[in-house]
C-alpha cells in the first residue's frame, strides 16, 4: 500500500474537483466553476472532519479568483486551482493561518466542546437563579439551544 503525503492528498483532492468542474474541459474554470470546484473540495473534507464547515460564498470566491489568478486572465488554470486549495487546507505558506482548514477545525470544535457548554452551564446557573425548576432541564438540552442561538445569531449578523 502507498502512503501519500499531505501536499500528494491536497493534489490528488484538487484534480479530482478541478476535472469535475470544468465543464467545458478547456484546461481553465472560471468564477462559476471555481465555486462548484471548492463546494466538491468542502464537501469531500466535511465527509472526513469531525465538524462541518462552511464552503465560501459568491463574494468570498470571487475574492479567490482574483487572488489566485496569476495570470490575470480571469480563469484558474490547475497549478493555480491547486494552490486555492492548498491555501483552503493550510498548506499554502503564503495563505493567513486564520483562514486555513486547521485554523476553521479548531475553531469550531472549540465552540463545540468548550465554549456551548460553558454558556449552557452559565445559563442554567442563572435559570436555577430564577427559577428552582431549571434545574431538571439536562444540559445538553441547553448545549442545543446556545449552539441555535449563536446560528441565530451568525446568520442575522451576516446580513
Amino acid at each position: 500500500m502507498v502512503k501519500l503525503s499531505k501536499s500528494q492528498l491536497v493534489r490528488q483532492l484538487a484534480k479530482k474537483s478541478f476535472s469535475e468542474c470544468d465543464l467545458d474541459k478547456d484546461g481553465a474554470i472560471d468564477a462559476k466553476e471555481l465555486h462548484v470546484g471548492l463546494l466538491l473540495v468542502y464537501d469531500k473534507l466535511n465527509k472526513s472532519l469531525p465538524v462541518h464547515l462552511q464552503p465560501p460564498d459568491h463574494d468570498t470566491v470571487q475574492d479567490l479568483l482574483r487572488k489566485y489568478d496569476a495570470d490575470g486572465t480571469g480563469h484558474l488554470d490547475f497549478e493555480e486551482f491547486h494552490e486555492c486549495v492548498r491555501s483552503v487546507v493550510g498548506l499554502n505558506e503564503k495563505a493567513k493561518f486564520t483562514d486555513s482548514l486547521p485554523a476553521m477545525v479548531l475553531g469550531r470544535m472549540a465552540l463545540k466542546m468548550a465554549i456551548f457548554p460553558l454558556a449552557a452551564v452559565a445559563l442554567k446557573a442563572l435559570l436555577c437563579q430564577v427559577h428552582g425548576a431549571a434545574e431538571k432541564v439536562p444540559n445538553g438540552a441547553l448545549v442545543f439551544g446556545v449552539e441555535g442561538l449563536y446560528k441565530v445569531a451568525k446568520v442575522k449578523l451576516q446580513r
